[in-house]
């Protein structure tokens, strides 16, 4: 992961110029100052198991193919104000050949930044800002939460289970998690309804902080233990430690003697590893059943890559989802093993009626 301070690399090239004919070497020795970027999320920005981290490894992507130099405000702006007044001021010192923002909520931030400043170009990953000098990503995320839920719907309904699904979400203005929340019970409501499952669906608790472990730890613990909940969904960020937390404690009180798993379902970052026994070493079966994921990454390197190729993607907006990919939940690798057939093939059908139009999900 790259550091989040300013990290100034100066590089010395040497220049092997060959003259064919003469056969001699001149060698040029310069500094190279590297294409400087600049990478703005909102706190607590990296390393909280969210699309942040997605983006950190569409960073490390272009790094493998690219000399770049990135500059990551730390302390993260707190608030999309602060945010605009950040890229306002990275616009302003004329030093960057890109400035990217992540993040829905970003999205009126870049828009007045890149007015205040035509000349400088502006990525929006997560959102669409119509201006020549933004080229945006956004991503169905909803469509990937549909499929999760009507798997927590189809799941709770197993032998031992209690037939009630909940939701356990970070922060209630932010318009990815309610996104992901949205196309989550729609989920669950269109697989109630087509396969008459009577599952419950408790009403969304949100935890107020993308990195609360305690309060997270206390939540789900009361959802499995004392609501009854089978499955629960958790667009929590970093508060999944708190989640994991939860899920021990409530295995070991309760949920061990009734023979079924605390299924938890994840999103923004790929956590399937983190439900199993060790997640350093991770082994099936994980009670992290998938994660519904936005390939942030995609459109990172994207428009890196043809900024640098001189070709930035002029007003562009990048469209991902179940059809092409960039929106999906994970492939089951720890949780295939107890996830019937006859499920699997339901969520199937469900994508492709979705990537053919037949579902359409709003966020």
């Amino acid at each position: 992961m790259p550091s989040s301070t300013t990290s100034l690399i100066s590089s010395i090239v040497i220049v092997i110029v060959i003259f064919g004919s003469v056969g001699t070497f001149l060698f040029v020795s310069n500094q190279y100052r590297p294409p400087e970027i600049a990478v703005v999320v909102l706190d607590p920005g990296f390393d909280d198991l969210s699309m942040a981290d997605q983006v950190g490894i569409g960073m490390n992507e272009v790094s493998a193919n690219f000399t770049v130099q990135y500059y990551i405000a730390n302390p993260y702006p707190k608030t999309s104000a602060e945010a605009e007044t950040l890229m306002e001021s990275l616009a302003s010192s004329g030093h960057y050949e890109l400035i990217l923002a992540a993040g829905q909520k970003l999205t009126t931030a870049v828009h007045n930044a890149a007015v205040a400043y035509p000349n400088q170009k502006f990525g929006m990953i997560g959102g669409f800002v119509d201006l020549l000098n933004v080229a945006s990503g956004s991503y169905a995320s909803e469509q990937a939460a549909f499929l999760a839920g009507a798997l927590a719907a189809l799941l709770s309904t197993q032998e031992n289970y209690t037939s009630k699904v909940g939701i356990l979400a970070s922060m209630d203005d932010d318009p990815d998690v309610i996104s992901l929340v949205n196309g989550f019970v729609q989920g669950v409501v269109a697989a109630n309804s087509t396969y008459a499952l009577n599952v419950t669906l408790l009403p969304t608790e949100f935890i107020g902080s993308y990195n609360d472990s305690s309060a997270a730890s206390n939540s789900t613990f009361h959802l499995f233990v004392n609501d009854g909940v089978s499955v629960l969904f958790a667009p929590v960020r970093a508060s999944i430690v708190g989640v994991r937390e939860g899920m021990l404690f409530a295995n070991s009180t309760i949920l061990y003697s009734e023979d079924r798993m605390p299924l938890v379902i994840a999103a923004e970052g790929d956590q399937d590893y983190y439900g199993c026994a060790d997640p350093l070493i991770p082994v099936a079966p994980s009670w992290i059943v998938t994660s519904v994921v936005s390939r942030t990454d995609w459109v990172f390197y994207t428009i890196i890559n043809a900024t640098l190729w001189d070709t930035f993607p002029s007003g562009y907006h990048y469209q991902y989802n179940l059809a092409n990919g960039g929106a999906n939940v994970t492939t089951f690798a720890y949780s295939s093993t107890y996830i019937p057939a006859s499920v699997m093939n339901i969520i199937h059908s469900y994508k492709d009626a979705i990537v053919a139009g037949t579902i359409v999900v709003s966020p």
